[in-house]
């Protein structure tokens, strides 16, 4: 894994408020996503602090987050047709290994980065 994201996560473990199991979940799901994309600090970066944040507000019982606009959801899902189901599998691995559940306008955020991380970071297939 790209040695800066890498320092990311190993900054945000070391954070008091950090439960326990969400940056190994987190780290899992880059490697995931490395086969097909170049995940960096520079591509993955938003995602990483999103699905970290989105993990611990859940795990927390805080307030769930307005969703994201319409016209930018529309617009990110249109180009990569994917992203929601590649967010709401994220989201259901989530679920299964830190047992809770994402809320709808926090599968729509992932979906907008996994989106925007396939539009902008695949790898050449061979």
């Amino acid at each position: 894994m790209d040695p800066a994201l890498l320092q990311r996560l190993d900054l945000v473990r070391g954070l008091p408020g950090t439960p326990p199991g969400v940056v190994d979940f987190v780290a899992a799901e880059l490697s995931r996503l490395e086969d097909a994309h170049h995940v960096t600090e520079e591509t993955a970066g938003t995602l990483t602090a999103h699905l970290v944040a989105a993990l611990t507000r859940a795990l927390g019982g805080e307030p769930d987050v307005d969703p994201p606009s319409e016209a930018v959801y529309r617009e990110v899902t249109e180009a990569v047709p994917g992203a929601p189901a590649a967010a709401a599998g994220l989201a259901d691995r989530a679920e299964a290994a830190l047992g809770v559940r994402l809320s709808e306008a926090e599968r729509r955020y992932l979906s907008l980065h996994l989106g925007t991380l396939a539009l902008t970071s695949p790898k050449e297939k061979p």
